[in-house]
């Protein structure tokens, strides 16, 4: 049965070709657009490190002055001090590990002279940020806590400078340049599939930092700091000489800039740090410092990025205009099949008054539609394919050509999740919109379309 009607429905698709052509074509174009925009959201909103989101957690204290706006949500909270986040991690925490992360633009250099250097978004860091955040290694492998002690001079490049840098070979025990200091190369990353960079809270999915050094290192050579400086007012007007000279000072002022991370492996015993970080601040007070009313946070990963979710949720328009989109175009399905099924009325006539049951001939045309809508799946895979890698171009054009194709090619990528969802969309919607012509033609009064013939 299955069979026939299936021959029954090809032969109709086959009789009025250009109504079927504009039919798949106004299911493909409103599926290209939908699944366009929801593969960029799909990969925009996927959980970094989703294995461990529920056991890194974000640390951050308010120190600012009295007279500063109160803030309610985390994503509004500012850093910590370098000496806040040293403390921290010194003392007896309920964490299992901790790192540090703030932010530098460096000159990276080879010793070869027919290399060009190449300025460098390089995350300061220790040992732990490797171990912590599942960092992937080609070659070699992190710096060791001795050298975040001592400063050594170690660096740990990723596969792209790398390869701008020794063409893609081992590097491991190679020297380069930082700014004009020498370093030697301990580690190479290998892709590392980490969707949006959150250890920086920026959630950015281009941009790649080219470089990791230790935080010792850095502020020994004073490095420069490419951060926002959120100072008290007595130190306000040095956060641009902060930057770029007196890291002692820095250091000893009360100006937040480092990002303070924790493994903590339980929720008792990130209840545990909350404890541990409020006590901590109780201490502080009575040296002078943390006027204001105790505010903390101790966030989990998850947390964080569902919070940066919502906050950015919004900001797309695309998000909202593609359903309005869709919905016209099977409105305008809805015309087409109604035109396409009413000029069988006679047909259908005919073969219900030689005994044909409306079950019968629902499945059959329920079967046309089915088609209809697998070839609009189709097409609009093919639509939604096009449409991401323009959306990737316009992403590089808006950049002004500051990230490469490559760096973005997995935000517009569709997976096979994205592609099983564009065929059920198209295929249920296709059902669903064609319920009405249907269910219009196969209650028409037999009597009344043969008398007419």
């Amino acid at each position: 049965m299955i069979s026939y009607n299936l021959q029954l429905a090809l032969r109709s698709l086959k009789q009025r070709v250009q109504l079927t052509i504009l039919m798949v074509l106004a299911i493909s174009i409103g599926i290209g657009l939908l699944i366009t925009v929801q593969t960029m959201a799909y990969q925009n909103e996927k959980m970094p490190l989703a294995h461990k989101a529920d056991s890194i957690y974000f640390i951050q204290a308010d120190n600012r002055d009295l007279g500063a706006d109160p803030i309610v949500r985390q994503p509004r909270m500012i850093y910590l001090t370098h000496r806040d986040a040293k403390n921290l991690m010194a003392g007896d925490t309920p964490a299992t590990a901790h790192t540090t992360v703030w932010k530098t633009d460096i000159i990276l250099n080879s010793l070869d002279q027919n290399i060009r250097p190449v300025q460098s978004r390089t995350a300061v860091t220790n040992h732990s940020f490797f171990s912590m955040f599942d960092v992937p290694f080609l070659y070699g492998s992190a710096w060791d806590k001795e050298s975040d002690n001592n400063g050594a001079p170690v660096i740990v490049l990723t596969k792209e400078s790398n390869e701008l840098l020794f063409g893609g070979e081992n590097s491991v025990g190679k020297q380069v340049r930082v700014n004009e200091l020498s370093v030697t190369v301990v580690g190479v990353l290998n892709d590392w599939d980490l969707g949006r960079r959150f250890y920086d809270e920026s959630y950015s999915t281009a941009r790649h930092d080219m470089a990791f050094i230790s935080d010792t290192f850095a502020i020994n050579n004073s490095i420069m700091r490419n951060e926002r400086l959120n100072c008290l007012p007595q130190d306000s007007a040095k956060r641009g000489f902060y930057r770029t000279n007196d890291v002692q000072g820095l250091i000893n002022s009360e100006c937040s800039f480092v990002r303070l991370w924790a493994q903590i492996d339980s929720t008792s015993k990130a209840a545990d740090y909350e404890g541990y970080l409020e006590q901590y601040i109780l201490t502080q007070k009575d040296l002078g410092r943390f006027p204001r009313e105790m505010n903390n946070y101790v966030t989990s990963l998850y947390t964080m990025v569902t919070l940066a979710n919502e906050l950015r949720g919004g900001r797309n328009p695309l998000k909202y205009i593609a359903p309005l989109f869709f919905f016209v175009c099977l409105l305008n399905a809805i015309g087409l099949l109604l035109a396409k099924f009413m000029r069988k009325s006679n047909e259908v006539s005919l073969r219900r008054a030689l005994g044909a049951s409306k079950g019968t001939l629902m499945g059959q045309y329920l079967l046309e539609v089915m088609i209809i809508g697998f070839m609009g799946g189709i097409l609009g895979c093919v639509f939604a394919y096009l449409g991401l890698q323009g959306m990737m171009r316009v992403n590089v054009y808006q950049s002004d050509y500051s990230v490469t194709v490559d760096s973005l090619r997995h935000a517009f990528a569709m997976d096979w999740i994205m592609i099983g969802k564009a065929f059920c969309i198209a295929i249920g919607s296709t059902i669903v919109v064609g319920l009405y012509p249907i269910w219009r033609i196969i209650n028409i009064a037999p009597a009344s379309q043969l008398k007419s013939q």
